[in-house]
């Protein structure tokens, strides 16, 4: 047997073990959730998610372990490349170290140490830092298969119309180099937005950038663009954080010849206020605070960044070619003649002038519902933090205003206070419910406690929907505990 097939075999072997051990954990397993249908006679998913990365899958496990298994998972990519693991994510492993939950951190057998174990041995475990970005989506899609989990690819979600207690979503169904099949659309009562980092918004590139350059001189760190094409060119990242860095790295590793990072502090950043974060007590409870604390936590984190970690400073640091800069945003970039071709001149802070041939902007992204477009329909109606909580004196901040305001569960509220009931029914399972919930919807450290948050959320829900309902079955319930003839008129006779 070769080392793939043995390979093959104890993943199987593992993945029969997870099932054994949620036979095991079966109970309560009778179904609960009261079917609904559209009165056209189409059928009305329970929850429909958009998203198929590891919120999306954690989110879809959640649910069917508490037995709520009409529904389904939307993702517009093709299967292997959702999220950002095989796309966008320009590190060679995760952030975080090894010592992961999983998809479901109650199932030992589900942990990412022994999916790792299984297919390396123990060995390669114990030698292992931190877990290489393509072994992750190999173990996300082994968890999607292994719990079955009802995951449809190529199809992209357009639209979220609120129609009375529903919603009607337009989707789109892609072949597989994008291109729009058919359009259909779906019925669903509850809606889940697992669509990560940039979920809420969209990676940000400023207006100076996009409206000075072509298309082809520049490119976000949050999409997918071809590295190759960077080969003898001179590129500048924009940005001080862990994308920044990652993103020079992979141009010298393309063959560029020359990344300079240009930071716009006089000083790297160095400290990780979310190091510090990962912790049992902040991780559960934090969305258990108040909005002032709340408020404190997240400004002080965004005032202070996210720093590149270690590994991708040393990264960057060994390749010929590398350049840091402090001190230097961008104040404006041009296309000028060099006499052998065009070439780009960035005007920095400091004064210092750049001349290079291509810029990657890593700056982060905008929290903007309006730039989504499944949500044009709702974001008028979103309640943001500027919309429920007045800052004191001194401590106002527009980056953390500008995220939204979750309830408990991670839906989303009414700031018009009426207009928009249905916004309770859409739960957002995004990075921008950072500054509600804390490390939880794109942070995968914090799913051992945001997973069963968000679950509950929406099974309470889908429960006090339908209490009349579930009233009217439990009142009529007529199984008798006994069968058989019982002698009710004989004396119990004692020996």
């Amino acid at each position: 047997m070769n080392a793939h097939s043995f390979q093959n075999e104890q993943l199987m072997a593992l993945a029969n073990r997870v099932r054994e051990d949620l036979h095991t954990l079966r109970f309560p397993h009778e179904p609960w959730v009261i079917p609904h249908r559209h009165e056209s006679g189409r059928h009305v998913y329970d929850v429909v998610i958009i998203g198929g990365g590891q919120g999306g899958l954690a989110v879809a496990a959640g649910l069917m372990r508490e037995r709520v298994d009409n529904i389904v998972v939307f993702d517009r990519r093709p299967r292997g490349l959702e999220g950002p693991w095989n796309t966008t994510a320009r590190m060679r492993t995760l952030r975080t170290l090894k010592h992961l939950p999983g998809i479901d951190p109650t199932l030992p057998n589900m942990s990412p140490q022994a999916w790792y174990t299984a297919r390396y041995g123990e060995k390669a475990w114990e030698d292992l830092g931190k877990i290489p970005k393509g072994d992750w989506q190999d173990y996300l899609s082994w968890c999607r298969d292994t719990l079955n989990l009802p995951v449809q690819n190529l199809v992209e979600v357009s639209s979220i119309t609120p129609e009375e207690d529903i919603f009607r979503i337009e989707i789109k169904r892609l072949d597989a180099q994008g291109a729009v099949e058919e359009a259909d659309f779906v019925y669903a009562r509850r809606v889940v937005l697992a669509t990560g980092v940039d979920g809420s918004g969209a990676w940000h590139v400023p207006e100076f950038i996009s409206s000075a350059l072509p298309k082809d001189r520049f490119a976000s760190s949050g999409e997918a663009f071809e590295f190759a094409k960077l080969r003898g060119k001179r590129v500048a990242v924009l940005g001080a954080g862990a994308s920044a860095f990652d993103n020079a790295s992979t141009a010298l590793e393309a063959g560029a010849r020359q990344a300079t990072v240009c930071i716009r502090r006089t000083e790297i950043q160095r400290i990780n206020p979310q190091m510090w974060m990962a912790k049992a007590g902040f991780l559960n409870h934090y969305a258990d605070m108040d909005d002032l604390s709340k408020w404190r936590f997240m400004r002080h984190m965004f005032r202070h960044n996210i720093p590149a970690p270690q590994d991708a400073y040393n990264r960057l640091s060994a390749l010929p070619g590398a350049c840091i800069r402090q001190n230097a945003g961008w104040k404006s970039v041009r296309l000028v003649d060099s006499g052998n071709g065009e070439e780009i001149e960035v005007v920095t802070a400091s004064g210092d002038i750049l001349h290079v041939d291509f810029l990657i902007v890593a700056v982060g992204f905008i929290t903007n519902f309006e730039l989504r477009p499944e949500l044009a329909k709702v974001a008028d109606h979103i309640a943001l933090w500027r919309d429920r909580f007045k800052a004191p004196s001194g401590e106002q901040d527009a980056q953390v205003s500008c995220h939204p305001y979750l309830g408990q569960g991670f839906e989303f509220v009414d700031k018009s206070g009426g207009q928009a009931p249905y916004l309770s029914r859409i739960f957002n399972f995004t990075y921008s419910a950072l500054v509600s919930m804390g490390l939880s919807a794109s942070a995968i450290s914090g799913f051992k406690y945001s997973v069963p948050r968000v679950v509950r959320g929406i099974t309470k829900s889908l429960f006090l929907e339908d209490v009349d309902s579930t009233y009217e079955h439990f009142s009529s319930y007529a199984e008798p505990e006994m069968r058989g003839d019982v002698p009710l008129d004989n004396p119990v006779r004692s020996e």
